[in-house]
């Protein structure tokens, strides 16, 4: 009886006389043309000025140097062949007519800014990109995490209460990490631009940078799940909400969209796009070749 239920269940790919999984794949497979998105994943080009992350003082990066600006120029050269018909940065939605003034004034030649913008991955890998293709604006996509309303169970001062608890493995694995960011320090130091952003964005590379955060998903207790809670508001959400904000500047099928963010938002973002139906995601990597 128990094998002729068996042979029951199998019935249904026989009779189909193909593979379910293919099946499926048809199903969603279409000659539609679809917008092809290529993301860049960076380190801030500014450093010590911009990013949370403080390097020592003789591991710092000059952008603006003559052999990195050589380096910048061929990298960029080489992104031009995805032509990006949009380009995409970590900045918000709300300074967009702030940043399409600070790009007209580098179009023209009469940029006026920090030294730290003009350092920033923003100016050097965006705005040059976009005036060597004759695109007339970039786009701000950045979105902050999701600000809700706590409910009595969820309340500040549950998050208080557990903000003490300590767990062996955290110690641990912050040691591991502080000991992966003092060697990523000296790589990018020296690597050349090309060779430390191939490094960036090796798929092993950006879930071991996601996962320093999954470390604290466990803090709480099985009805008080601070940890995980946290790392859905705070991590999860805003990659969610800069792929939306992404899905939005998208008005062609035939968009081919250029994203240049901060590299530990590619692991989401990847997995993002890759799942979505509506666009096209293409390998970074080969924009990057030696």
């Amino acid at each position: 009886m128990r094998k002729f239920i068996y042979l029951l269940l199998l019935l249904p790919f026989s009779v189909c006389g193909q593979d379910p999984i293919k099946k499926i794949t048809k199903i969603f497979k279409d000659d539609q043309v679809k917008p092809t998105v290529l993301l860049l994943g960076v380190f801030h080009f500014a450093g010590e000025q911009v990013d949370v992350n403080t390097t020592p003082a003789d591991l710092r990066i000059n952008m603006l140097s003559p052999e990195r600006q050589q380096q910048l120029k061929h990298l960029v050269d080489d992104l031009a062949g995805f032509a990006p018909t949009k380009i995409v940065f970590e900045a918000q939605p709300k300074y967009q007519a702030k940043y399409d003034s600070l790009y007209q004034a580098y179009v023209n030649g009469k940029l006026v800014a920090s030294p730290a913008f003009i350092a920033s991955e923003t100016v050097q890998i965006g705005f040059r990109l976009a005036k060597q293709l004759g695109l007339k604006t970039l786009y701000p996509v950045d979105a902050q995490a999701f600000r809700f309303q706590l409910s009595p169970a969820d309340s500040v001062l549950t998050f208080e209460k557990y903000k003490a608890q300590t767990d062996t493995s955290f110690a641990y694995w912050e040691k591991r990490y502080d000991e992966e960011t003092a060697y990523d320090d000296t790589l990018a130091y020296r690597s050349t631009t090309r060779q430390y952003l191939r490094f960036l964005n090796a798929p092993e590379v950006q879930a071991r940078t996601n996962g320093r955060w999954l470390i604290t998903t466990k803090r709480g207790s099985n009805t008080e799940p601070i940890g995980s809670d946290g790392f859905i508001t705070r991590y999860f959400n805003r990659n969610v909400r800069i792929y939306s904000n992404i899905q939005r500047v998208v008005n062609r099928k035939d968009e081919r969209i250029l994203v240049i963010y901060g590299a530990t938002h590619m692991y989401f973002l990847k997995t993002l796009f890759a799942a979505s139906p509506e666009f096209k995601l293409e390998d970074v990597m080969k924009y990057l070749e030696p």
